[in-house]
């Protein structure tokens, strides 16, 4: 359901010219589409080979598993030595590795699958960590709300225009309209913002809102005959 709000601005009359400033807005509710998680891989070993091995092994399943990369992004893994202390001397551990992805999938099933198939394949010293997963609205899909918003704000700015011609006796008509940054997607209700900073395997899917504003200065003049 979109909504608008106008907010006027005190109008400057001068000899039958008039400007008009409005705060423009309009917004709608949309179901988020993905499930976003994070995956961490950790492992210790004093032969890197080792470790690159491994990680090498994690980066191919996750490759098999989203060839495109539509659903996992990351893969960058990186090696440090790790050194104990005790009396002041220093004692070579073996190296630490680290590797990451950030994923956004569009079901909890592919949640599941990938976390199957990586089963298959991890060395056995190997950490996994797997974050809490949170609903959310994809890039693509606020790109498609904000456009459509976009245009209602156009439509209800013409429409506000003939309004004002009318009430007016002038030829009003938009005469410029700045939009202000288009903000994320935020929860429709403080519950569902609630569910989603809390781990679990089946987060509720609720709707969030998005909205585009705008100030659109309307100039009205004397009709011509």
């Amino acid at each position: 359901m979109k909504k608008s709000v106008l907010v006027l601005v005190l109008p400057l009359l001068s000899y039958a010219q008039m400007t008009i400033t409005a705060a423009e807005r309009a917004s709608a509710e949309i179901t988020p589409d993905v499930l976003r998680g994070y995956l961490g891989f950790e492992e210790q070993n004093k032969n890197p080979g080792v470790i690159k091995e491994h990680f090498n092994a994690i980066v191919a399943e996750v490759k098999k598993f989203d060839p495109r990369g539509e659903i996992c992004r990351g893969g960058g893994y990186h090696l440090s030595p790790r050194y104990s202390y005790k009396d002041q001397k220093q004692e070579f551990l073996g190296y630490g590795g680290v590797l990451s992805f950030s994923c956004e999938y569009t079901a909890i099933e592919q949640v599941n699958a990938l976390g199957k198939a990586l089963d298959r394949i991890t060395a056995a010293g190997v950490r996994r960590a797997q974050g809490a997963l949170s609903w959310g609205v994809s890039a693509q899909k606020s790109e498609e709300a904000e456009q459509e918003l976009r245009l209602a704000v156009l439509k209800k700015a013409q429409l506000r225009a003939e309004r004002f011609s009318r009430e007016t006796g002038l030829a009003c008509g938009p005469e410029k309209i700045n939009f202000s940054p288009y903000s994320r997607p935020v929860p429709v209700s403080a519950r569902a913002m609630a569910v989603q900073s809390v781990p679990t395997e089946s987060p509720i899917q609720a709707d969030e809102e998005v909205s585009v504003e705008a100030s659109v200065d309307y100039s009205c003049v004397k009709r011509v005959p």
